[in-house]
């Protein structure tokens, strides 16, 4: 691609700018050096001081994957002014290992602990909505280099995710089908497929805000992490760990959060990806357009090289 663009979101009001000949190679802080250097002590090692609120242990007994409190809350269940509930799943006990270095075996035990959360916190009182993400990288806001996700129940839907579901309800209303069933349909067969199994689709979207962003988005009309069968979650774990690695190489700091559905509706859910290479500046905090310096098809060709198994993949079939 060589001449800028100006894309629409699949179902959304928002704009990006494709804008390949602005691109400069990122540069991401490491946090991993920091701590080295520092000497710090890893809180979540094993022998961390962290308040457990409960451990998947492996088959000796010893602890897999553990969930424990946040230390530093920005919300709490006995505070009225800023109600709600924050927590951190360690992924591991090996300080050195991000999760792309996972067997996908580990990675699908820890989607398990991410819905058991997600279940569990959606269920308190007064609590709107559930967050499971993970910041990876200095630019990400990563705190701790220590393999981590996060994951916050909040009193209120956010207005970006309200923003969200209003455009999912008026495209279903007018269209009588799920949004993204329909982009799995549209872009099956497109240059944007970053990689795809009988169970995932992985898709560099057309207007991505982030340079090598992916969206993953199981085939099955899901509503959530929970909603999803073994086989389903093995998939997304494999999908992960490859897109992951492969961003690695980059040195990219990067997001990844998911979009279950709210209580009360159907909506589709998704693993969002989003690398952090760029600072936005005033065209971004000025009018909301972002500008992307790598085109979606130039992500998704960088993701697909090295993988055979793609093209051996039958075509989406989009199970109701």
């Amino acid at each position: 691609m060589n001449k800028n663009e100006i894309r629409k979101h699949y179902f959304q009001d928002k704009y990006v700018i494709i804008s390949p000949k602005r691109a400069k190679r990122p540069q991401r802080l490491d946090t991993r050096e920091q701590n080295q250097k520092t000497g710090k002590k890893c809180d979540f090692c094993p022998g961390g001081h962290v308040k457990k609120i409960y451990d998947l242990k492996d088959d000796a007994g010893n602890w897999d994957i553990r969930v424990v409190k946040n230390i530093f809350p920005a919300l709490s269940l006995d505070n009225k002014y800023a109600y709600g509930k924050q927590e951190v799943i360690i992924e591991s006990p090996d300080h050195d290992k991000e999760i792309y270095e996972f067997p996908v075996s580990h990675i699908k035990k820890i989607l398990d602990v991410y819905s058991e959360r997600y279940e569990s916190l959606i269920k308190l009182d007064k609590i709107r909505y559930v967050l499971v993400f993970k910041n990876e990288g200095g630019k990400s806001g990563e705190s701790l280099q220590h393999a981590h996700s996060q994951v916050i129940a909040l009193p209120m839907i956010p207005p970006m995710i309200r923003e969200e579901i209003l455009a999912i309800d008026d495209y279903m209303m007018a269209k009588e089908s799920c949004p993204y069933c329909d982009i799995l349909r549209q872009e099956s067969n497109s240059p944007r497929v970053a990689w795809e199994d009988e169970h995932i689709f992985a898709l560099c979207p057309f207007a991505s805000e982030y340079p090598y962003g992916v969206w993953f988005i199981p085939k099955r009309h899901v509503r959530s992490l929970h909603d999803m069968n073994q086989a389903e979650k093995e998939s997304l774990a494999h999908a992960m760990q490859y897109i992951i690695g492969k961003l690695e190489a980059l040195n990219l700091s990067y997001n990844y959060f998911f979009h279950n559905s709210i209580e009360g509706a159907d909506h589709h859910m998704i693993l969002k990806l989003t690398p952090r290479p760029n600072i936005w500046a005033g065209v971004e905090l000025g009018t909301g357009i972002i500008i992307n310096t790598v085109p979606p098809e130039d992500a998704a060709k960088f993701y697909r090289k090295g993988n055979k198994n793609i093209s051996k993949v039958k075509r989406i079939k989009v199970k109701a």
